[in-house]
C-alpha cells in the first residue's frame, strides 16, 4: 500500500534506534574506470552548464550494536571494505567533504532503504565469517563531486537534473543528508471501502487509478459483479490490492496460459505449452519442469575428499 511519512517516530522505531547505530567509512574511487567513464558520459549533455571534473567516493553505513566498535573489529571491517594496496584511500572521514566549495556541487545517490540490497546480505554474511556478528546491515552509496568548466549557477532544479542522470529511480535516490539510522518512519495509509454497492463499477476505476491496481476491463466487470452480486458488500482498498497482486498476469499467466488464435485460426498449443514441450523428450535429466517457477536436474555420485 502507498506510504507517507509521519513526523511522529513509532515504538518500533524508538526501539530500533536505541539500540543500533550506523557507522560510517568512506573509499577513495579511481578515475578512468569503466563507472568513472560512463558517469562522465552521463553528465556530458547538461543543460546549463558543462562538467569539468567528475570524482567519487564511496560511502559504507553499517549498522550494528556496537556502538563502540572495538579497534580490532574495525581493521576486521576496514579490510573487508578496502582495496588491495590502497588502504591509505579508506578512512572514516570523507575524502570528498575537504574540496567542496560554491562552484562544486556534492551529491550522494544510493538505494532506497526500504529493503536491504543484494550487497547488504553478502557483506553481513562476510562480516558473520570474520567474527564480527553484531552487524545487522551494510548498505553503499556513491558521492559525486563535480566541478565545472565556467561558472554554474546551481539551482534545485539544476541539481534534480543532474541527479536523475546519475540513477534509477526505481531502485535508489539522493541522500541530502548522511544516513543516521534505516527506519523509514512510515505508517501505511488508511484501509477504506470502496463503496462498490452505492456507486457500482465508477467506484471501482476510480479506486483503480488512484491506488494504481492496473485492473483491465475485464477485471472491472468481473469484481463489480462479485462484490454486488454475490458477497454484497463493498471490498477494502486491501482486498483491492490483494486481488491485483493475485489475478495480475504475473501471478496466473493468462495470456501466456490463454488461447492462441491467429488469422481466426485456433493453434492447439498455447504459448506456454509451447515453452514446456521444449523440454518434453529433449531433456530427461530435467525432472522437475516448471513448477513455480522451478527445476531441479539429477544429479550424479561423486569422489570427495576429507582430511
Amino acid at each position: 500500500m502507498p506510504l507517507h511519512t509521519d513526523p511522529s517516530s513509532t515504538y518500533l522505531h524508538r526501539f530500533y534506534s536505541s539500540r543500533m547505530v550506523v557507522l560510517s567509512y568512506y573509499r577513495q574511487e579511481p578515475s578512468g574506470t569503466a563507472e568513472h567513464t560512463r558517469l562522465l558520459s552521463r553528465l556530458s549533455d547538461i543543460p546549463g552548464g558543462s562538467v569539468e571534473k567528475l570524482k567519487l567516493e564511496t560511502c559504507f553505513y553499517v549498522l550494528t550494536s556496537d556502538k563502540d566498535i572495538s579497534k580490532e573489529d574495525e581493521e576486521k571491517l576496514l579490510w573487508i571494505f578496502g582495496k588491495s594496496f590502497q588502504e591509505e584511500k579508506l578512512g572514516k572521514e570523507s575524502f570528498l567533504a575537504q574540496e567542496v566549495s560554491n562552484d562544486k556541487l556534492l551529491l550522494e545517490i544510493g538505494p532506497r532503504l526500504n529493503f536491504s540490497t543484494a550487497f547488504s546480505t553478502n557483506a553481513v554474511s562476510i562480516c558473520q565469517s570474520v567474527g564480527l556478528n553484531k552487524i545487522s546491515r551494510i548498505e553503499k552509496s556513491l558521492r559525486h563531486l563535480i566541478s565545472f568548466t565556467e561558472a554554474t549557477t546551481v539551482t534545485p532544479e539544476f541539481e534534480a537534473c543532474i541527479s536523475s542522470k546519475l540513477h534509477d529511480r526505481m531502485t535508489h535516490c539522493r541522500y541530502t543528508e548522511a544516513v543516521q539510522d534505516f527506519g523509514l518512519n512510515v505508517t501505511p495509509d488508511d484501509v477504506f471501502e470502496v463503496d462498490i454497492l452505492g456507486e457500482g463499477r465508477s467506484a471501482l476505476e476510480r479506486a483503480n487509478k488512484e491506488l494504481g491496481l492496473a485492473f483491465d476491463d475485464w477485471d472491472l466487470d468481473y469484481y463489480t459483479s462479485l462484490f454486488t452480486d454475490k458477497i454484497k458488500r463493498n471490498p477494502t482498498s486491501v482486498e483491492c490490492f490483494d486481488l491485483a497482486q493475485s489475478n495480475s498476469e504475473h501471478s496466473r499467466h493468462w495470456f501466456f496460459r490463454g488461447r492462441l488464435v491467429i488469422d481466426e485460426q485456433e493453434h492447439e498449443k498455447s504459448l506456454f505449452k509451447m515453452v514446456m514441450s521444449t523440454q518434453d523428450h529433449t531433456n530427461n535429466n530435467n525432472v522437475i519442469k516448471f513448477s513455480d517457477n522451478s527445476s531441479a536436474i539429477e544429479g550424479f555420485d561423486v569422489r570427495t575428499f576429507s582430511a
